[in-house]
């Protein structure tokens, strides 16, 4: 993981993301998962273009379950795109997500 791409905790859920100042895009991920694994290096590509403008954070969904239900979260990988504190635009799940949709949806963001 890159130092453009931070790994949180549930815990950090609300100051990192409900709370940042910047626009931010969550990725639910798994270990041993061949989804999540394809879209780390988009994920980390898409954080380099924006770098400054958008963050770009990671969060181990089994270890956060509590909040991934919360969230509706029940599969890996899942981008939530989060702006002002609120989930704006479509989440992109599974395992064929695009770089070209997902710049697309983080150019929505700023």
């Amino acid at each position: 993981m890159s130092d453009l791409v931070k790994e949180i905790g549930a815990d950090q859920f609300e100051q990192e993301v409900l709370r940042a100042a910047q626009p931010t895009v969550l990725d639910f991920f798994s270990t041993e998962c061949p989804p999540c694994e394809a879209l780390a290096p988009k994920y980390e590509a898409v954080a380099e273009q924006f770098a400054g403008k958008v963050r770009f954070l990671k969060i181990f969904r089994q270890a956060s379950r509590d909040l991934a239900g919360k969230l509706g979260v029940s599969s890996s990988p899942t981008l939530i795109f989060f702006k002002d504190g609120r989930e704006v635009g479509a989440r992109m799940t599974g395992d064929d997500i695009k770089r070209s949709a997902l710049k697309a949806q983080v150019e929505a963001l700023v």
